[in-house]
């Protein structure tokens, strides 16, 4: 019996090692890239994970000094990754990189080389001159010249939802080729959300100014959408390829199980009191937490109402910031709620937006207002510490609705020169909502620590509350002896 309860411990503890081990951790990469001729950094160069799939979406655009670095990269055992690094008018590079969980790469560098201008291998149309003036010839190369958006939203949410993009058709001296060589440019999409994310034109032909033009329209799903601009000549066995362009589709419509409220703290001064004009004294903030159904923050200025029942005064409304969060502020008025099945003083603040097919999120929280003066009882009423000895106190702190004080109240215990006091005898209070230790309940010791006074003397023990808002003060003083042989 011994020998299978050993093995099953053996067994769950080999379970709970390998759960441990399958945790998932990030691993950050960082490098430069750079042109392979001259040394100079690479602005605004394109380093993405290119595989695992799972992991496309994770990309980084280079700075100024041609640095980049990717984050995101959630691993729970060694992974062969490919990173590529692309720029317009550069060889793209692909590297592969092993890495492990909790993995720091430093210093993985790309360095690329331009692409070649030189005539492309098959193509009859063009001549030899490296010359860039004069008629242009075939087309042999794309050129982004300019994405409008690189961060779009998800449609309908009301926000920036399109792209526009705009691409160079080059001969193979890098001249813009004109109508007589005008070709078609197609535009694909290698990677989407899937969301019903649309381009169009799919197919256009090049203008005078051998350029085309495309735009990116968002569908109800956020995400990365790498598109690519393609031509074929099939004349001259030739297909000319873009280098990928990456566009996010961020900020959906918000979801039921991404919504949430809470207050700094559900315990605040406020029973009964109506604050002065101009006074901040008793603004307490509500927060509403709004992301979209792939976790991300929804659309900047997103609505969210508000409202309360059987207490306080709150700002109907307000719109979120560009991480998702709606923020009012909270007041008493006066009232002095009792309707709450949990006790007086409790109320219910309820908040509420629409989601994506025009129906009401709701979410709602309870809070409790407090008194402003304390009730405040110890036990032993009567200060009787024997000589070189110690006396032992409890004592009970609620407002006087038999709540714990609000979140932030001060509690300390005065005791005079001769006597050393430990336990709860100088400390605030954290944020509660039900009595008992720790929230209501308190204790301390009193000790002589005076070697050298024999006589017998009377002595004070006062316990000092102060409020969390208004500062107001409640005490209770307890007396008695201090013997001495």
């Amino acid at each position: 019996m011994k020998r299978i309860a050993l093995l099953f411990f053996v067994s769950v503890l080999g379970m709970s090692f390998l759960a441990c081990q399958q945790e998932e951790k990030d691993v950050l990469v960082e490098g430069t890239v750079s042109e392979l001729q001259s040394g100079d950094p690479i602005q605004n160069a394109t380093v993405q994970v290119s595989s695992p799939e799972e992991f496309t979406d994770i990309f980084s655009r280079t700075d100024s000094l041609g640095q980049y670095e990717l984050t995101g990269i959630d691993v729970s055992e060694v992974t062969d990754l490919q990173i590529t690094a692309s720029s317009s008018d550069y060889v793209e590079r692909t590297r592969s990189l092993k890495v492990a969980p909790e993995d720091v790469v430093t210093d993985f560098d790309f360095e690329l080389t331009e692409e070649n201008t030189g005539t492309p291998g098959g193509d009859g149309d063009d001549d030899d001159d490296d010359s860039v003036t004069g008629e242009s010839q075939g087309a042999a190369r794309l050129e982004l010249i300019n994405v409008s958006e690189e961060s779009i939203n998800v449609r309908g949410t009301g926000g920036v939802e399109n792209s526009t993009f705009t691409f160079a058709v080059l001969d193979s001296a890098g001249r813009p080729i004109n109508l007589d060589n005008s070709v078609e440019v197609q535009f694909n999409m290698i990677k989407s959300p899937g969301g019903g994310e649309t381009i169009l034109p799919a197919t256009v032909e090049t203008n005078a100014q051998g350029r085309v033009v495309g735009n990116l329209a968002s569908g109800d799903s956020s995400g990365v959408v790498r598109l690519e601009a393609l031509i074929e000549r099939p004349e001259v066995g030739l297909i000319i390829r873009s280098t990928p362009i990456l566009i996010a589709i961020q900020s959906g419509f918000p979801a039921p199980d991404r919504f949430f409220i809470a207050p700094e703290n559900y315990n605040v001064e406020g029973f009964g009191i109506v604050p002065g004009e101009g006074s901040t004294t008793y603004d307490y903030a509500v927060t509403a937490s709004v992301g979209d159904k792939h976790g991300n923050p929804v659309k900047e200025g997103t609505a969210v109402d508000f409202r309360t029942e059987s207490a306080g005064i709150i700002e109907g409304s307000a719109l979120t910031d560009e991480n998702g969060r709606a923020t009012v502020l909270l007041r008493p008025d006066g009232s002095t709620p009792t309707s709450s099945p949990r006790g007086i003083g409790f109320f219910k603040v309820f908040a509420k937006t629409v989601d994506e097919n025009n129906d009401y999120v709701r979410q709602e929280l309870e809070m409790l207002f407090t008194t402003r003066n304390a009730s405040i009882s110890v036990s032993p009423q009567t200060v009787e510490i024997p000589a070189n000895g110690s006396q032992r106190f409890s004592f009970t702190v609620t407002d006087l609705n038999g709540n714990p004080m609000a979140a932030g109240t001060e509690i300390s215990v005065d005791i005079p020169e001769g006597l050393e006091a430990s336990g709860d005898v100088g400390f605030t209070l954290s944020d509660h909502l039900t009595p008992g230790p720790g929230s209501t309940e308190f204790g301390f010791t009193v000790s002589d620590t005076d070697d050298e006074d024999s006589e017998v003397v009377g002595t004070t023990i006062t316990i000092r509350v102060v409020s969390a808002s208004s500062g107001s003060e409640t005490t209770r003083t307890i007396q008695g002896t201090r013997a001495k042989q």
